[in-house]
């Protein structure tokens, strides 16, 4: 189900005593928020007059009101009384204060913006307390690249949550046994992001499966084989994979599901024989899809906020922390075959015989992805089971010559939390002391800064590093 475009209002004020009309101020401001708008595909609903009273910020509040608006930027473009305010705090659920800096630092002052930016967040923190107006504040003229960089982060993160809050995600075989750390609140969930649950067997897969036109499976078949480096799965995983491909996507269209969260071991091979990790990449690949293996719908949640703020096509991933190398400060992580091929150096990948289940018995079943990814930039995210909290890390994948385990993996570094650089072993101490989920939402790029305003919007805490110490370390005890 696509969201609707974020709708976003301006409105500019000030006395009439200081220079805003002379200096453009409004014009300005509505010409540079147009252009983003166009950029950044929102709705822009503009006051184009700016207002220097409580009668006019009345009159123009309610024609904002009535725009059904998801975020205000209200623009003091010059000193502004305290009362214009007041008719702005409760027209949108989040209210962007902004000021500019005066064209000259001497002689007579003319815009005298920054003290209302100062006047109108303290009225908001202490007279209005009692409403809990969620705000922002922003400084900077608007062709400012400091400025615009602070907008971005808020209009990503404000369209992450609008995505969120009518999203679907069916959820299918229930988790992995054993996984009761993903284990989830339904209602937690809905009343966090506004997102439902539809709920699917295997077997209904499975059943759409087998009856998938043999013609449109090796059209799969055919397509996954063309920008493989290397086929060594056998056919028969490669078309029941392209026949799981093609039940998931009918399952998407018939439901209107925006990610799916589905159960990949033991159902799968006990009653069809195969391992589904190449048509799980293949949504994310193809159809820049998220699907979270194991069953995981936490998992699913925090992949498809990644995607619903990134600007990059295609899906994020979902991996286990794997491995560390502590002297080159390092950390592997990996899952048996799921990521999409755009991780990797040359957006290809090999369909492998699945790299775990099967090899002891020699009933090797199939496929997996075997990719190693290229160096990048990348955000891990996982919002916890009752959705009250998120882990955020922004790290830079490297290449080595040690690639790591067969699957689909890259080797970490640079961790940072909210930031910060973190150290991999205060890294694997922070995630162990919090009881984290042993699974991560990885992205291309860093949307670090938009998944923390999503958090702060919406109320969760993040979790913050815990430094490594020789003595036990509990949370909420000694952390």
């Amino acid at each position: 189900m696509k969201a609707e475009r974020l709708r976003v209002g301006y409105v500019g004020a000030g006395f009439g005593s200081y220079y805003a009309v002379e200096h453009d101020q409004y014009g300005r401001a509505v010409r540079g928020l147009r252009a983003l708008a166009e950029e950044m595909d929102f709705e822009l609903f503009a006051i184009e007059q700016g207002v220097t009273s409580v009668e006019e910020a009345s009159e123009a509040a309610a024609r904002l009101a009535s725009e059904n608006l998801d975020f205000l930027m209200l623009e003091a473009a010059a000193c502004s009384p305290g009362e214009v305010l007041l008719p702005f705090t409760n027209i949108a659920p989040r209210l962007g204060i902004w000021g500019t800096p005066d064209p000259e630092q001497d002689g007579p002052i003319q815009i005298h913006s920054l003290v209302s930016v100062n006047h109108y967040t303290s009225i908001i923190r202490t007279y209005l307390a009692d409403q809990a107006i969620a705000h922002k504040w922003f400084f900077g003229a608007i062709e400012d690249p400091d400025l615009i960089r602070r907008f971005r982060v808020t209009i990503r993160a404000l369209q992450g949550i609008k995505a969120m809050k009518c999203a679907r995600i069916g959820w299918i075989g229930g988790n992995s046994p054993g996984f009761y750390n993903m284990e989830f609140d339904e209602e937690a969930l809905r009343q966090r992001f506004g997102t439902t649950v539809g709920r699917h067997s295997i077997g209904e897969v499975i059943e759409r499966a087998r009856r998938a036109e043999d013609g449109l499976a090796d059209q799969v078949v055919g397509v996954a084989t063309s920008f493989a480096a290397e086929v060594t799965a056998p056919k028969s995983g490669m078309d029941r994979n392209a026949r799981i491909y093609l039940a998931l996507k009918e399952i998407i269209e018939e439901e209107g599901y925006d990610a799916l969260a589905v159960q990949c071991w033991p159902t799968f091979q006990e009653d069809y024989q195969v391992v589904p990790c190449m048509a799980y990449s293949l949504l994310g690949s193809e159809d820049g899809f998220a699907v979270s293996c194991e069953g995981d719908l936490p998992g699913a949640v925090s992949m498809l906020l990644l995607n619903s703020i990134s600007p990059v096509r295609g899906s994020s991933t979902l991996l286990d922390l794997t491995a560390l190398d502590a002297q080159s400060d390092m950390a592997l992580l990996w899952h048996c075959g799921v990521t999409p091929r755009h991780f990797g150096k040359d957006n290809t990948i090999r369909w492998v015989d699945h790299v775990t289940i099967g090899r002891k018995s020699g009933d090797r079943v199939g496929v997996s992805g075997d990719l190693v990814f290229a160096a990048q930039p990348t955000t891990i995210a996982y919002s916890g089971s009752d959705f009250s909290r998120m882990f955020i890390a922004g790290a830079q994948i490297v290449e080595r010559d040690v690639t790591g385990f067969d699957g689909t993996r890259g080797w970490f570094t640079e961790f940072r939390i909210d930031g910060e650089p973190v150290p991999v072993g205060d890294l694997l101490n922070t995630v162990l002391a919090h009881g984290q989920q042993h699974h991560y939402a990885v992205a291309q790029g860093d949307l670090t800064s938009e998944l923390s305003e999503v958090a702060a919007w919406l109320g969760m805490r993040t979790i913050q590093p815990v430094p490594a110490r020789d003595y036990v370390q509990i949370e909420g005890v000694n952390t």
